[in-house]
């Protein structure tokens, strides 16, 4: 009983989600035991020209991973990480919904997640 409770909370996390600015949507899915997310929509398709990696500036941003790597604990996603297209930086993440599951809590840091910024990401059922 215990583990199908688990297994339900985690499907929660799974689905489409809208960024904070609007500009991109997210699905994220399970591979292994590992959450990750994809960008999959883009208001205006580019490369990734803000990578602090010069090789991948050539690359499109609609298809990569935002969110990588997430170990499910205590009914949070932690130990992940971030991907910001916008700066080209990758973070250390952890995730969690809200009560109604309709708002995704994404909280980007470097060191502690006490130092950090968190953003909201909504369900998106288009």
């Amino acid at each position: 009983m215990i583990l199908s409770n688990i297994v339900n909370a985690q499907k929660d996390y799974l689905g489409k989600w809208l960024s904070p600015s609007k500009k991109g949507v997210v699905e994220t899915y399970v591979q292994g035991n590992k959450l990750f997310g994809k960008l999959i929509w883009v208001q205006t398709e580019r490369k990734d020209i803000y990578n602090k990696n010069e090789s991948l500036r050539n690359r499109e941003v609609k298809g990569l991973n935002l969110f990588s790597n997430f170990t499910w604990s205590d009914n949070q996603y932690i130990d992940g990480k971030i991907y910001d297209p916008e700066g080209g930086s990758t973070y250390s993440c952890k995730m969690w919904l809200s009560e109604d599951k309709q708002t995704l809590n994404v909280r980007g840091y470097i060191g502690i997640s006490i130092i950090g910024r968190t953003e909201k990401f909504t369900r998106y059922n288009k």
